[in-house]
């Protein structure tokens, strides 16, 4: 029989003092639905004034009493919507929603459970945590085998996987994820979430910088999706097209789309800076070095006026390129080492910056190809889009 936790050691974990396996154990305790433990903990934290900042991932703020609050699936809408503007508060609303659908009594609870586990695994996911995330997924995959079995919801597990597999950059597993959720909402006859499969299909195909096979997955995708449905979607799909063509040579076609696109597409000052970056590589391509420059010195001051300093560092990296492609090796040199200096600062992927001081070791003793310089700048906008 598990062993209740004492006063003691729920106080520890309310400061942040008890150890980090240790809380694990004590979270998953609460989980498994121990009635006395809730209510001993809950009791704690409503005494409280405030919660601590150190204290173990703020976990208790939400180990609630099983009565009132939230629906589950007003937490989980709530933590969708979280994703991009504050995913530690995604990560928070998502915990929220599993506490209180552990909790929630069948029928189909078992279901909602699983929702909830994934939800909370993607939000780890997102917030770097990818340990967690995948004992998260694991824990929900186990639920739907017990739960109705409902084949969207395993489809929607499999595009979570391959979201995980992808931020680790196991990029055929999350491509062979990808396949499994299609197949299932093509027999489902969800034609729209087809389609949204094959686009993120071709998402994590560019990772890898698959640029040509992640173009035709677009395409196929497009053709499937309602518009109607999720605009965001087409939009966010159709300026991933504008890069994938970009980066397999095919800067005319990038040239054409983006003419016929660009008014839908820049919907802020954010969306016309990346056209511009955007421009300014075709400009390149299609070897008008000098307002290429000139576009891309314009995109790097709107970036950095916008304290998007990573974006402003890889756009150096182009500006390296051209430079180097011009003959002008030490401006090429002296952008590298201003780029990397950067990306050192802000917090970039190991990989990255190993391939940049490889760069500019290399470059500082003999000459470097623009191509290769152009190459990596590829890679370092891809991670960031990634991350």
């Amino acid at each position: 029989m598990e062993r209740h936790f004492d006063s003691g050691e729920i106080a520890a974990f309310a400061t942040g003092q008890l150890p980090r396996e240790r809380g694990r154990a004590l979270v998953a305790h609460l989980l498994r639905g121990c009635r006395s433990c809730q209510a001993g903990s809950s009791a704690l934290w409503r005494s409280r004034e405030a919660v601590p900042d150190d204290a173990y991932d703020a976990a208790f703020d939400q180990v609630l009493p099983t009565e009132g609050g939230e629906p589950v699936e007003v937490l989980l809408d709530r933590a969708w919507e979280l994703r991009h503007e504050d995913p530690a508060e995604m990560r928070r609303v998502a915990r929220q929603a599993v506490l209180r659908a552990e909790v929630q009594d069948p029928p189909g609870g078992t279901d909602l459970q699983c929702q909830a586990w994934a939800a909370y695994g993607n939000a780890c996911r997102i917030a770097g945590d990818f340990d967690e995330a995948q004992e998260a997924l694991d824990r929900a995959a186990g639920l739907h085998a017990r739960g109705t079995g409902d084949p969207l919801l395993q489809a929607r597990l499999y595009e979570f996987q391959a979201s995980l597999e992808s931020a680790r950059r196991h990029y055929d597993r999350a491509l062979t994820a990808l396949d499994a959720a299609y197949a299932i909402y093509v027999q489902q006859g969800e034609r729209h979430m087809a389609g949204r499969a094959l686009i993120s299909k071709g998402l994590h195909a560019g990772y890898a910088g698959r640029s040509r096979e992640a173009f035709r997955f677009t395409q196929n995708g497009l053709a499937m999706v309602d518009e109607t449905r999720d605009p965001g979607l087409v939009l966010s799909a159709i300026h991933n097209q504008l890069w994938f063509l970009l980066e397999s040579g095919r800067a005319r076609e990038a040239r054409t789309l983006l003419r016929v696109h660009r008014d839908r597409l820049a919907t802020g000052e954010t969306q016309r800076l990346d056209l511009l970056w955007l421009d300014a590589r075709i400009k390149a391509a299609l070897r008008n070095e000098e307002g290429a420059l000139a576009d891309l010195e314009a995109v790097e001051q709107g970036f950095l006026a916008t304290d998007r300093r990573a974006k402003a560092a890889s756009v150096k990296l182009d500006q390296a390129a051209l430079h180097l492609a011009l003959g002008d090796g030490a401006r090429g040199l002296a952008l590298i080492r201003a780029a990397e200096e950067t990306l050192k600062e802000v917090g970039t992927s190991s990989d990255v910056l190993m391939a940049l001081d490889f760069l500019r070791r290399t470059l500082a003793q003999r000459e470097v190809s623009a191509q290769y310089v152009l190459r990596l700048a590829n890679v370092v906008r891809r991670d960031q889009r990634e991350a």
